[in-house]
C-alpha cells in the first residue's frame, strides 16, 4: 500500500511500461478491445522483462529480508485501509474482480474476517481512488453502470442504490492484459527471468521474508497472504495443521529459515523449467507484497 513518501515500486513498472506504450497511445482512441501490432507487441515484451528485472533488483536491495518482513508487520501496513487495499489489488491482477464494478460490488470478494467486511464506504473510496491514481490499474467511469440484459450476474451485489459511479480497467492494464494473452509473449518473458540470476536471488529473498514474518508475527504474516490464500488455498486443511506448522516455523533459528528459503528457490526454480509454469505471474504477485513495505524506512 503506497502511503509513504515519493511513488511505490508497482508505479514504477507502469511509468516504465508507459514509456514503450505512450506515443501508441496518443494516436488512437480507446477500443472496445486493444489490438496491438506484433512490433508493438515485442516493444511491451521488452518494457515488461526490462521492468521485472529492476524492481527484483531494486527490492532486494532495499533492506534486508528481516526488515522488510518488520515493515510489513507495522501498524500502518496491517490496518484495515492497507489489507482491504491488498486484497483488491491482487483481485484486480488476479482477475478475480470482474469487472466492470461498482463500490460494491468490489464488497462481494474481499475477506470475511471483521477488517475488510466493516471497512466504511468512505474508506473503500480512498482504496479505489488509489487504483486509479496511485497504481494505474482502473479508470473511474461518472455514467450509470452498463447492466446486461437476462439474469444478474453473481459478481453484481444486488444493491442497486447509490450514486452513478462504476470502474473498468484502465487502458494501460488493457493493454498489458492484451500482451499476456500470447503463449509466446509469455514464453519469451519467463525464458528471459528464468535465466535471470536476479530471479534466484528474488524468490530466495522473498522466502526468508516470508518465513521471518511467520516467525514473529503470526496475524500479520496470514494478513500480508490473505488474497492469494482466498484464491488458491493453502496447503493445510485445519487450524491445528496451520498451527502445527506455524510454531514448527517460530521455533526454527534464523541460519535455518535462511537454509529453508534457499531450498525453496532453488526448487521453484527448478519447478518452473519442468512443468512450463508462468515465471511472470508469480515474480509479479511477489512484486506486488514486497512491494507493501518499500516506502517504510
Amino acid at each position: 500500500m503506497p502511503y509513504g513518501d515519493g511513488i511505490s515500486s508497482i508505479q514504477r513498472t507502469f511509468l516504465s511500461l508507459k514509456i514503450h506504450v505512450l506515443s501508441w497511445l496518443i494516436l488512437r482512441f480507446k477500443q472496445a478491445r486493444i489490438t496491438i501490432s506484433d512490433e508493438e507487441k515485442a516493444l511491451l515484451v521488452q518494457g515488461i522483462i526490462d521492468s521485472a528485472l529492476k524492481l527484483m533488483e531494486r527490492i532486494i536491495t532495499d533492506k534486508s529480508a528481516k526488515n522488510r518482513a518488520i515493515s510489513w508487520s507495522k501498524s500502518h501496513k496491517q490496518s484495515r485501509i492497507a489489507i482491504t487495499s491488498d486484497t483488491i489489488l491482487f483481485n484486480v491482477f488476479a482477475n478475480v474482480q470482474q469487472l466492470p464494478a461498482r463500490p460494491r460490488d468490489f464488497r462481494i470478494n474481499l475477506s470475511e474476517d471483521e477488517d475488510e467486511k466493516k471497512i466504511g464506504d468512505p474508506e473503500l473510496s480512498d482504496v479505489l481512488t488509489s487504483m486509479v491514481f496511485d497504481f494505474c490499474v482502473l479508470e473511474n467511469n461518472r455514467d450509470r453502470f452498463p447492466f446486461l440484459k437476462g439474469r444478474r450476474k453473481s459478481y453484481l451485489a444486488e444493491e442497486n442504490r447509490g450514486r452513478n459511479s462504476y470502474y473498468e480497467p484502465s487502458i494501460i492494464k488493457e493493454v498489458i492484459d492484451e500482451v499476456l494473452r500470447d503463449p509466446e509473449a509469455i514464453k519469451t518473458i519467463d525464458d528471459a527471468l528464468i535465466g535471470a540470476e536476479i530471479t534466484y536471488k528474488f524468490l530466495k529473498y522473498s522466502f526468508e521474508a516470508g518465513l521471518y514474518q511467520s516467525k514473529e508475527n503470526e496475524k500479520a504474516f496470514l494478513n500480508t497472504y490473505k488474497p492469494a490464500i482466498m484464491k488458491y488455498g493453502q496447503a493445510y486443511k485445519t487450524k491445528e495443521e496451520l498451527n502445527e506448522s506455524w510454531l514448527y516455523v517460530k521455533h526454527t533459528s534464523r541460519e535455518k529459515l535462511k537454509s529453508l528459503a534457499k531450498a525453496h528457490a532453488h526448487n521453484l526454480i527448478q519447478q518452473f523449467k519442468g512443468d512450463g509454469k508462468n515465471v511472470l505471474y508469480v515474480v509479479a504477485g511477489l512484486i506486488i507484497y514486497l512491494n507493501k513495505a518499500y516506502e517504510s524506512r
